[in-house]
């Protein structure tokens, strides 16, 4: 028969040993809990130049930011078509001349804007930006009874305080990812219109104007829908857009 003897010594440090890896784990686990914040993390504002989606459908944009002679084509246009697109408004152009955005509100176009002063936005204060978005914010509202969500920026220029400032303002920032160079001087009406057919894609906010230095749009517009239309695509407002995927940087 085998006899063990027992090291009392050792037992006894093998039990100190255990008791203190136990307390040890015990108070890492506690510390542990104490410092896990559950992640709540507020996603960045960007800003929208398309929709991520499959489906060929499109957004038609308009700015309008002077004069008197062009809008009302364009509208004559549009509503030919049967067409409903996105106008972003100038302040100042809306009260100046009421009867167009009124028009615009009246046919089921989306009534956006585009800012009060024409200035680029990321080069003033956050102060700044605030108060001429909402002081056009309060003109268009005025005149078509709409407040706007959605604001195209002055010469499309922004940076992350303009984003910020906008989403605090509840406004979503909406750019383009198919530019009809319109505005540009040199630009043939067949030339504006090839350019939008060539780059449109699923999802796309194409840009165009309505003020009266883009004076060869309204000859290029029937051209324009009706091929995107030969492609397949649908033409809605950006809000109707974005119903059908998400806002997009690229």
């Amino acid at each position: 028969m085998r006899i063990y003897l027992l090291n009392m010594r050792r037992v006894r440090r093998n039990l100190m040993m255990g008791t203190l890896l136990f307390i040890t784990v015990a108070l890492f686990v506690v510390m542990l809990q104490q410092n896990t914040v559950p992640a709540t993390v507020e996603p960045k504002p960007h800003a929208i130049y398309k929709v991520q989606t499959d489906e060929k459908i499109v957004a038609l944009t308009f700015d309008i930011s002077w004069g008197t002679k062009v809008p009302g084509p364009i509208m004559d246009i549009l509503k030919d078509k049967d067409v409903k697109s996105t106008f972003f408004l100038s302040g100042p152009w809306v009260s100046k001349y009421p009867e167009f955005p009124k028009r615009l509100a009246d046919e089921g176009h989306e009534i956006a804007s585009h800012g009060n002063e024409h200035v680029n936005y990321g080069d003033r204060s956050s102060e700044w930006v605030k108060n001429d978005i909402m002081t056009a914010h309060e003109s268009i509202k005025e005149v078509t009874g709409v407040s706007p969500r959605l604001i195209r920026t002055p010469n499309g220029h922004w940076n992350d305080m303009v984003l910020k400032t906008a989403q605090d303002l509840d406004y979503k920032v909406i750019q383009w990812s198919d530019d009809s160079l319109d505005w540009m001087k040199d630009r043939s009406v067949d030339q504006i219109i090839n350019r939008v057919l060539e780059r449109v894609h699923p999802g796309a906010i194409i840009l165009m104007h309505a003020s009266d230095t883009c004076d060869r749009t309204p000859a290029a517009l029937p051209a324009v829908i009706d091929g995107l239309r030969e492609k397949g695509y649908k033409l809605v407002t950006v809000s109707e857009l974005l119903k059908h995927g998400p806002g997009v940087i690229d």
